[in-house]
């Protein structure tokens, strides 16, 4: 792999999330922010995908609320993976956050959640400074 492919790779973030329009709203902004997303409309799809990529996510944004494969359930279905169970997770949800984190998960955010808190967490979690 080359370093601009392998730069490339690095910023992908994968996108699950139920509802169409938070996906494209967060896809848009962490565009301009320099990072390349994919997008899943549930955990079933996400599943799917991650399996199918050549070059896996930096990270995954997980809604909770989803239909087909809720966030819990990809979550645990992720952990039979050792190669997707290595991504790490953020959950994004408009539940109050839990007095635990989810299991599986790295880290929380409560809905609605600013792109510059968003984009703090993700490089904290991925050791990758984009900008």
């Amino acid at each position: 792999m080359n370093s601009i492919r392998a730069e490339a790779a690095s910023k992908i973030i994968l996108l699950v999330d139920g509802d169409l329009e938070i996906l494209e709203i967060m896809s848009e902004l962490l565009n301009e922010r320099g990072y390349l997303t994919v997008q899943a409309l549930n955990g079933q799809a996400a599943l799917d995908l991650l399996k199918k990529m050549r070059d896996l996510p930096l990270l995954i944004v997980l809604d909770m609320s989803m239909p087909v494969l809720n966030g819990r359930e990809f979550l645990r279905e992720r952990g039979r993976d050792a190669i997707i169970l290595a991504i790490p997770v953020i959950v994004v949800s408009g539940d109050p956050a839990p007095a635990t984190l989810p299991m599986g998960s790295d880290a929380y955010l409560r809905k609605p959640v600013t792109i510059d808190r968003l984009v703090a967490v993700i490089e904290l979690l991925s050791g990758v400074q984009n900008g």
